[in-house]
């Protein structure tokens, strides 16, 4: 990596004080959004990468309790241009593959596609029913790619009810300080019923290729000689909602030369 590009280096006097992680929380009218998310470890070479895991969180919810809450559409996830995503020699999966089925049959069936994990919370409204909470953990798979774009799969799978779905994501490179791109849109059958509330994801997998051990995300910390770490621009999440309300917040996050 270079320093200016993933880790925008500050005065010593500065570093002196880590920056505490905390989320970030935007409001728009009664739409409340609230981000948060990281890398770890902390301490990270100065020269080189080295396998990391990088988590994102959100959290929706309407300031007046309204239910059902804003519909989110889209989450847009822009990581560091520095940071490092290697997926070659990766196994993939596809969405016929894994749904309808639970997280076990999952895991038999692309195990060795699996690049993270997490969890979502849903707000369900359907015809006829009293509306109620649906929350479950979710796995994220390396997919085939599809049109030359790589992509993620992130099933969803719930116990009570028992319900299951599958968010696809593309991941993009684009110019400027936050390259690489993960981007979903809400299932179009999901929109009759589906108001999420939660949305956590973490990426971290390690695997051998080529006789070589790889890591699925890597990063560094390349402050220059002298100083003990940096502070940098972490993450940018953009939240698009039905009603055409979207809410854009960054996360600035520090780390330390191992």
């Amino acid at each position: 990596m270079r320093a200016g590009g993933l880790i925008g280096v500050v005065a010593a006097a500065v570093l002196a004080v880590a920056v505490t992680a905390q989320a970030e929380v935007e409001q728009e009218g009664n739409l409340v959004v609230a981000f948060d998310g990281g890398i770890s470890p902390h301490s990270l070479p100065r020269t080189g990468t080295a396998p990391v895991r990088v988590s994102v969180e959100s959290t929706i919810r309407a300031s007046d309790g309204a239910d059902p809450p804003p519909q989110l559409r889209a989450i847009t996830i822009a990581i560091n241009r520095e940071g490092r995503v290697f997926d070659r020699g990766l196994p993939t999966c596809r969405v016929r593959m894994i749904q309808p089925t639970t997280i076990r049959a999952a895991r038999r069936i692309c195990g060795g596609a699996i690049v993270g994990s997490g969890r979502v919370g849903v707000r369900v409204h359907l015809e006829n029913q009293p509306p109620f909470t649906f929350e479950g953990p979710l796995l994220v798979f390396n997919a085939k790619p599809s049109g030359g774009k790589r992509r993620l799969l992130a099933q969803v799978y719930g116990t009570r009810p028992p319900s299951a779905f599958v968010l696809s994501f593309k991941v993009l490179r684009r110019p400027g300080r936050f390259g690489t791109v993960i981007r979903t849109v809400l299932p179009e059958p999901a929109r009759k019923w589906a108001y999420v509330t939660h949305f956590a994801m973490r990426l971290r997998r390690t695997y051998v290729y080529r006789g070589r051990r790889h890591s699925f995300v890597s990063a560094g910390c390349p402050a220059p000689a002298g100083f003990p770490g940096a502070v940098y621009p972490f993450a940018r999440g953009t939240f698009e909602f039905a009603d055409g309300r979207a809410i854009t917040s960054t996360l600035i996050r520090d780390c330390l030369v191992k």
